[in-house]
């Protein structure tokens, strides 16, 4: 009898010591899956984009002839970038020397024809990459109390392609 009573809440203490630090370990393994998704969603958006304008390029046109827009392929973008939100996603368009910088919300709604008269050939480079910040509860890599709340660790995602127009 006398035994058992030595082992009362050792239970307790074993759950402490290692219960505890394993589910902080858990967390952060969902937390970083969650970032390494997101990562790889945001290049799969971008290089679809990429690949929407490269094959639209200089001798496309619609049936009713007009020309492929920033807001085409910025629906594409944001259709593929799911679990993203698009008010978040910073996204810049380049084709030769042209440049347009947006959000993704306000691209889906922008009418500039790309790529432009001046870069749109055979062969022209286009690059769009895109940003957004992954704001994650990983308390791993929480600096710490500041100011009296604890921030959590953030990360820019990028997503980058470079194609080329092909017809």
């Amino acid at each position: 009898m006398s035994g058992r009573k030595n082992q009362r809440g050792s239970a307790m203490v074993e759950f402490v010591l290692t219960g505890i630090p394993m589910i902080f370990i858990w967390i952060s393994v969902v937390q970083m899956s969650i970032g390494m998704w997101h990562y790889h969603t945001l290049q799969y958006a971008v290089k679809a984009a990429g690949a929407f304008i490269a094959h639209r390029g200089a001798s496309y046109t619609t049936a009713g002839g007009a020309s492929t827009k920033i807001q085409d392929a910025a629906a594409v973008l944001g259709t593929a970038a799911i679990g993203i939100p698009d008010t978040d996603i910073a996204v810049t368009w380049t084709a030769g020397a042209s440049s347009v910088t947006c959000q993704l919300n306000a691209c889906k709604t922008n009418t500039t024809v790309w790529p432009p008269t001046t870069a749109n050939t055979t062969g022209t480079d286009i690059t769009i990459r895109a940003d957004w910040v992954f704001n994650s509860a990983i308390s791993m890599v929480a600096p710490g109390p500041g100011n009296g709340v604890v921030k959590f660790g953030s990360f820019h995602l990028p997503g980058y392609t470079r194609q080329f127009i092909l017809f």
